[in-house]
């Protein structure tokens, strides 16, 4: 079973991928769809309204998880640009920073795991070799244990990866509801008669970038073209630094080379490209629908280059040592 999960990560990952896009399509709401267009109230009636939102016990178990990070994060939010001249600009930028380097101890994890898959390859195809063409229960059986054995000498959870990307999840699915909400406005009726529009408890009034740019609109809806302008911008230097990303990413670094299985890496590599350049399309086109959404993507993209980068160097110092020392890291 654990050599099963091994063999097939490459398709985990997709269905993973695949399944997170699909619901981060519906920000992981079961209730009418209109969560994100709620503006902030009081983190007690934030609940009050999570419950009645649509379908009671079922809407907040699923969403109960984004709930409990989003409206503390949206009060960073607004406290750190309330700081800066109540911008939104600036209070999206620095808690994406914020929020992203705490979240970085799980990344860094997902590493280490990564790392020791590679370092335990070599022992991993002398097993496969060794049962190679036997298909009777009982090799079947000596081969599954000695896996597991050598699972547990390199300390390695061969399902873990799947976890940290699942507590990744809420926290950035937090952020980007904080995004959507932060400066939402929600429609009051007045005497029966006078509707007017009222910001959340949260709100941040300077909507411009650099005093000059709007990001409360979208391509599609901002009326000046500046801001059109700048929306399409934003959009594509976002495509442009998933695109960077990615091919960063399918750099093999130094001790990866060595134990690359040319036909199967590449087949499973040509699998995720198409799926991701597919997802990339995807999100540049949802990002010409907000332009504060666009933003803050693009400034989480850069900062994940960096961090990626640092990730990698770890690795290599890492490999390099355990391999000096002949330990197992």
């Amino acid at each position: 079973m654990t050599n099963f999960f091994y063999k097939n990560r490459y398709k985990f990952i997709l269905v993973l991928v695949i399944g997170i896009f699909v619901i981060s399509l519906s920000s992981c709401r079961f209730d009418a769809g209109n969560w994100n267009s709620k503006p902030y109230t009081t983190y007690g009636q934030e609940w009050v309204d999570l419950w009645n939102g649509g379908k009671g016990a079922f809407n907040a178990l699923f969403a109960w998880p984004i709930n409990l990070l989003s409206y503390p994060i949206a009060l960073i939010c607004s406290t750190i640009g309330g700081w800066l001249g109540s911008s939104y600009f600036w209070g999206i930028f620095f808690t994406t920073i914020i929020v992203r380097t705490l979240a970085w101890p799980i990344y860094s994890k997902q590493n280490s795991s990564s790392l020791k898959m590679q370092l335990m390859q070599p022992e991993m195809a002398k097993i496969q070799r060794k049962y190679a063409g036997r298909t009777d229960q009982r090799s079947q059986a000596q081969q599954q244990q000695e896996m597991m054995a050598l699972y547990k000498k390199y300390h390695i959870n061969p399902i873990g990866c799947f976890g940290t990307m699942l507590l990744q999840f809420p926290i950035f699915m937090s952020m980007y509801e904080v995004v959507q909400r932060v400066n939402a406005r929600a429609t009051t009726v007045v005497n029966g008669a006078l509707s007017i529009e009222v910001a959340g408890d949260l709100a941040l009034h300077d909507t411009k970038v650099f005093g000059i740019f709007e990001m409360n609109t979208s391509f599609w809806n901002a009326t000046e073209v500046k801001d059109k302008i700048f929306a399409l911008v934003i959009a594509l230097l976002f495509g442009g630094i998933t695109f960077l990303q990615q091919k960063l990413s399918q750099r093999p670094l130094s001790y990866q080379k060595k134990y690359k299985n040319e036909q199967n890496q590449q087949k499973n590599q040509n699998q995720m490209k198409w799926v991701m350049t597919i997802m990339n399309v995807m999100f540049v086109i949802m990002s010409l629908s907000n332009t504060a959404l666009a933003v803050y993507w693009l400034i989480g993209g850069i900062y994940q280059i960096g961090q990626s980068q640092i990730g990698r160097a770890i690795n290599e110092h890492n490999y390099k040592k355990a391999q000096e020392n002949n330990i197992i890291i």
